[in-house]
């Protein structure tokens, strides 16, 4: 069973290769292959890369499924498992 969600960050777009861009407001950024969840707690896909500034990084998903214009609308926050795996920035 998972932990309690932590607030991710806000899906900006949808990159041109099918990626979900958040912008982090998180300190804890999760690791590649973490899973990602919406508003529902329900994974909605896994971390693909993180990048940008240590700052202020953002972080790409790699959704389940194709995402389309719609589906961005009801995707604004989204949220992750904080875990020992977690890098602080």
């Amino acid at each position: 069973m998972r932990g309690s969600l932590t607030l991710l960050g806000s899906v900006l777009h949808l990159s041109k290769s099918n990626k979900l861009v958040v912008k982090s407001s998180s300190k804890a950024i999760p690791k590649i292959g973490d899973p990602i969840y919406n508003g529902k707690n329900r994974v909605i896909g896994l971390v693909y890369d993180v990048v940008g500034p240590v700052s202020s990084p953002y972080v790409l998903v790699k959704p389940f499924g194709e995402i389309n214009p719609n589906d961005l609308k009801r995707i604004k926050k989204v949220y992750a498992t904080p875990s020992s795996k977690s890098t602080k920035r």
